[in-house]
């Protein structure tokens, strides 16, 4: 049973509970009455001063013992309840010998047990920081990369953020860039009144500005009040499941605390022993529970892909939209005959379109734009030009020769987007950069891909042209271990286990092939 509150000058306070291992593993936090941060615990037949500070948002159990040292009281830290590891047999052993070092034989306090600790507490004091006020440093230092000298990708910093910071007017000041190395910048938007970080968080505090709905941002959370150094999977899960989140958005928060957890580490805001990353998912880290059927809408598409002459239709409908949809349509054709992603085809540039060292035609992916260069060092990634490659980028020489597109030769972009301004574009002294910038370039290729879905009517997603061409590739070539070269995968296990989905037409006739060896004679 839970023991009762009592409430004296407001402040919440547990009535005495057994000093058993038991007693304290059943305090368990519950949002309508564990108000406070911390919660004293007195603890029945304990040693002498010994209680329990209790963070019911993490669950984490201090053991305290409170003394009298030259006639002023101190609180001294006795251990972290940890079943299993450090329990009350635990604190009676750590209380001989601290006893035995501090005590007198009349059983008062010769030293101070303190001292012992200062320098290294001192330390940790001085680096306490809760998690809203590492999200505002996370921001303003724009996401460093962990391993890597740079910043996360303005996608990988706009996905975080949403989770950290959104869900609140605050995000509609600032958007995210990536800069000449790719490296990802959030920036104050030019309509905006706010132009710096410390306006923007007083401006919003916690709670201000949050926009209709059930989502709340980490930010604007119980969460946020969180000592970073405390947050541990239980707290996470805690904060997870009090609503209804898919599979998949558990999995997006989760990474996003993770990319938190691992810049405060990395800053030091920890002290000198921090403790295990608490978004781990091994050695009694955070457990998210996967549904039998996804709930998203997008997730039928994950074992889908196209045939040949599926895509042979889809090319047909990209170039019959070309007027209507200039430069996305070659973007998504550029996609179908290479197998790129949509956020490395769409950033391209045309100084990218060049030869290799015997003279032939190639599209060199500097690396600083490819997937994948936040866990190694990435390499730039050469793209033979085919015929239908080099269909593509006579298709965007067309669209250049239009009169209304001839001012797009000072865009570097190889898909500039259509919604370019002129006047920014002709007056360079005044808008320095904006030729070269991310605002010039294509941002979503959705219009045009839904266009060819009604032409079609096949069903799919962007991402499954991708998932064709590894397929096509991996059929053609003689499987994944060849088909890697032309889909650029590392390993063959990624083109293998993620992209090589065989289509319902393909894996009838390989049914039927594999069938007819196994007739045997009768």
């Amino acid at each position: 049973m839970r023991p009762k509150l009592n409430d004296k000058k407001g402040t919440h306070q547990f009535h005495t509970i057994q000093f058993t291992d038991k007693a304290i593993i059943n305090l368990k936090y519950n949002k309508k009455t564990e108000k406070r941060q911390r919660i004293r615990v007195k603890l029945k037949n304990a040693p002498r001063g010994i209680s329990l500070r209790w963070t019911p948002i993490s669950n984490k159990k201090v053991f305290q013992l409170e003394f009298r040292f030259r006639g002023k009281k101190y609180r001294h830290d006795c251990g972290v309840f940890t079943p299993g590891v450090y329990t009350c047999n635990s604190l009676m052993d750590y209380m001989v010998k601290l006893n035995e070092k501090h005590l007198d034989t009349e059983g008062n306090y010769k030293t101070n047990p303190n001292v012992d600790v200062i320098t290294k507490k001192q330390l940790k004091n001085s680096q306490l920081k809760t998690c809203r006020e590492c999200i505002e440093l996370i921001h303003k230092d724009n996401y460093p990369r962990k391993k890597i000298e740079g910043n996360l990708s303005a996608l990988s910093q706009k996905d975080h953020s949403r989770f950290l910071l959104g869900y609140n007017k605050r995000r509609d000041h600032i958007t995210f860039i990536d800069n000449n190395k790719g490296w990802g910048e959030a920036i104050f938007k030019d309509k905006s009144s706010i132009k710096d970080w410390d306006t923007l968080f007083k401006t919003y505090p916690k709670g201000v500005g949050v926009e209709p709905g059930d989502e709340t941002s980490v930010y604007d959370s119980y969460l946020g009040d969180v000592i970073i150094d405390d947050l541990n999977p239980g707290a996470i899960e805690i904060y997870l499941n009090e609503k209804t989140r898919s599979y998949g958005q558990k999995e997006n928060i989760r990474k996003a605390l993770a990319c938190l957890w691992g810049y405060a580490r990395e800053r030091g805001f920890m002290g000198p022993n921090p403790p295990l990353n608490p978004t781990r998912k091994e050695k009694g880290g955070i457990t998210i529970k996967k549904a039998e059927e996804s709930l998203w809408v997008g997730s039928k598409y994950n074992e889908l892909s196209f045939d040949v002459t599926q895509l042979e239709a889809i090319d047909n409908a990209l170039f019959t939209l070309r007027d209507k949809f200039p430069f996305q349509s070659e973007c998504l054709r550029l996609m179908l005959h290479t197998g790129m992603r949509a956020e490395e085809c769409k950033k391209i540039t045309r100084e990218m379109i060049t030869a290799d060292e015997d003279g032939d035609p190639i599209i060199l992916l500097k690396r600083y734009i490819a997937k994948g260069r936040t866990q190694q060092q990435q390499k730039d990634i050469t793209y033979d030009i085919t015929t239908p490659i080099r269909e593509v980028l006579d298709s965007v020489k067309y669209q250049l020769d239009k009169p209304k597109y001839k001012p797009y030769q000072f865009v570097p972009w190889l898909f500039p987007t259509t919604r370019i301004s002129i006047e920014k574009l002709s007056d360079p002294d005044k808008y320095p950069g904006y030729a070269v910038s991310h605002n010039c370039r294509i941002k979503s290729l959705d219009d045009c891909w839904e266009a060819v879905r009604e032409i079609t009517k096949l069903e799919g997603s962007i991402k499954t042209l991708r998932k064709a061409f590894v397929n096509l590739a991996n059929e053609t070539l003689g499987g994944a271990h060849k088909g890697k070269s032309v889909s650029k995968h590392k390993t063959e296990f990624t083109n293998s286990s993620a992209y090589d989905k065989s289509s319902r037409k393909n894996t009838k006739k390989m049914a039927q092939k594999v069938g007819q060896v196994l007739t045997f004679k009768r």
